[in-house]
């Protein structure tokens, strides 16, 4: 047996998965929490566990073309940077 077994079991990752939706779900309303970073661990997890749900969430009109930017130019887009850096800034206030 070995020993990455337990942490790649399908229904783990699937649960990790729906996990980092939840938290990039909250990041959409609340300033200064990511929400990209938790979809990224999210298509991450549901690639190694669920086609269903990683087509899902890559097909998804709204995180859909942020996630599939991602994957294609292995960058966060300028303008989800600046709305991200803005919130922060706005939640000093």
């Amino acid at each position: 047996p070995s020993t990455g077994s337990l942490i790649c079991s399908k229904p783990i990752l699937i649960d990790f998965g729906f996990l980092c939706v939840a938290l990039g779900l909250i990041g959409v309303f609340t300033p200064g929490f990511p929400t990209t970073v938790f979809l990224i661990m999210a298509a991450w997890a549901f690639a190694r566990s669920s086609r269903r749900y990683y087509n899902r969430l890559y097909g998804h009109k709204r995180f859909g073309p942020v996630l599939r930017d991602r994957h294609a130019h292995r960058v966060i887009p300028p303008k989800a940077k600046v709305a991200a850096a803005t919130m922060m800034a706005l939640s000093m206030f």
